[in-house]
């Protein structure tokens, strides 16, 4: 199955002893494996000051269950055969916000 930026998709718990966490899609194609893998943005119920939080408002299609929030510097490569499907899909300008908020981390600017 292929994943497209923006999508919101069930993935493998990187960063805690769950089985599976939400994650945000953030590669394009010119990644250079975008056929096997990509760069995803973790996704937390937990609230920080700093994290992004996103709303029913902020996707296209689909949604989260619980009050969610992105932390743009968790950032991991998954193999999109990890990935357990979608959730949802975010609109673009919530998607090019994390994204930028993810390259500041890098310093990006």
């Amino acid at each position: 199955m292929t994943y497209d930026r923006g999508d919101v998709v069930k993935g493998p718990d990187l960063f805690a002893e769950y089985d599976f966490r939400p994650y945000v899609y953030l590669s394009d194609e010119s990644h250079p494996f975008s056929d096997e893998e990509a760069l995803y943005a973790a996704v937390t119920t937990t609230r920080r000051a700093v994290a992004i939080p996103i709303s029913d408002d902020d996707f296209r299609s689909g949604g989260l269950p619980r009050d969610s929030y992105v932390n743009p510097w968790t950032v991991a490569s998954i193999r999109h055969a990890d990935i357990e499907g979608t959730e949802g899909r975010l609109i673009e300008e919530t998607t090019e916000k994390i994204a930028r908020e993810a390259a500041g981390y890098l310093g990006v600017q």
